[in-house]
């Protein structure tokens, strides 16, 4: 399903932050704004006026104003009905340009809004992409923990029960910051950039097993949270016990990865048993997780330490060579 958002939605979101007015009457705001509608083609959602790739919204900047200006009003009809074959529901003019009224009469007949922004061309062009970036954004939620740990985005997952949210509250109470409890929403805001967040209903809470549900905000201040966080490292809780003991990784050099939205991410399988510190153990992960990132592994250092020591080993019980 291609992502899509209204255009009344999008006006209730972003009017503001975009600084917009209408200038034709408000029709059309039923209509969809999205990225493409046909299969195979990919477009952006919004874009200067282009005829020949059009976006749906198509915004009339400096260059744009002169050039329709110019033209006779048959050549700007014909140009306009030219726009319309494409998937634009509504137009919007920079600071300081503007359409000939035959034009925004032409919009209003095919149900497409124009309206009037204050940004200039670029401000205008930019803040409509990154704030329909992340409205049109595939998206998902997965059950979990969703924590900033020394600025990485790790979501922490696992069983019902098995312990997630207190190990959660022991990294906040040591530093870190909670972005979601529970349910976390992860959206695919760029290629190669999965960003996850919480469910506005859910924002600052938390349920603890015998405690109930807490308010993170209340408990440890503003500083204890994050709204969004770009998702770096998973860590998987399983309960430890006979049948499973001996299958988790001692070495540390096998590097397992989990796909969220199309993406893969390591994903770090996590023993729970009584007495270890999970805590430590995560901050432990993610240290190591930017140690990898900067190109250092401890493994592969370890294993080439050994290596050096048996060839080393290995000359010293050899001897010199006989002539």
């Amino acid at each position: 399903m291609i992502p899509s958002i209204k255009i009344s939605e999008f006006l209730n979101q972003y009017q503001h932050k975009l600084k917009l007015a209408f200038t034709s009457r408000q029709v059309g705001l039923e209509r969809e704004i999205m990225l493409s509608r046909q299969v195979g083609d990919s477009f952006d959602a919004a874009d200067y006026f282009n005829v020949i790739r059009t976006s749906s919204i198509v915004l009339v900047g400096h260059q744009e104003s002169r050039y329709i200006q110019k033209l006779n009003p048959q050549e700007q009809n014909n140009l306009f009905r030219t726009l319309f074959r494409g998937p634009v529901c509504i137009l919007i003019c920079s600071q300081g340009n503007s359409l000939p009224e035959a034009m925004v009469q032409l919009c209003e007949a095919r149900d497409i809004a124009v309206l009037q922004s204050a940004l200039s061309d670029s401000e205008l062009l930019d803040n409509t992409r990154y704030l329909l970036s992340r409205a049109l954004a595939e998206s998902t939620t997965e059950h979990g923990v969703y924590l900033e740990v020394y600025s990485l985005g790790v979501f922490i997952t696992g069983k019902a029960a098995v312990g997630k949210s207190e190990l959660a509250l022991a990294l906040i109470s040591r530093g870190h910051r909670l972005i979601s409890d529970d349910i976390t929403l992860f959206s695919r805001i760029t290629p190669d950039v999965v960003e996850g967040s919480s469910p506005q209903l859910l924002t600052d809470f938390m349920e603890v097993r015998g405690l109930g549900v807490v308010n993170v905000r209340a408990m440890f201040g503003a500083n204890a949270l994050k709204r969004n966080m770009p998702l770096s490292l998973i860590i998987n809780m399983v309960a430890l016990d006979k049948q499973n003991s001996g299958e988790f990784d001692r070495l540390g050099n096998q590097q397992n990865t989990r796909a969220i939205l199309g993406l893969q991410f390591p994903e770090i399988t996590l023993p729970v048993a009584p007495g270890r510190n999970l805590a430590v153990l995560v901050e432990a992960a993610a240290r190591n997780h930017l140690l990898r990132i900067n190109g250092y592994n401890a493994a592969d250092d370890l294993i080439a330490r050994q290596n050096q020591a048996i060839a080393h080993s290995n000359e010293t019980s050899n001897g010199p060579s006989e002539d």
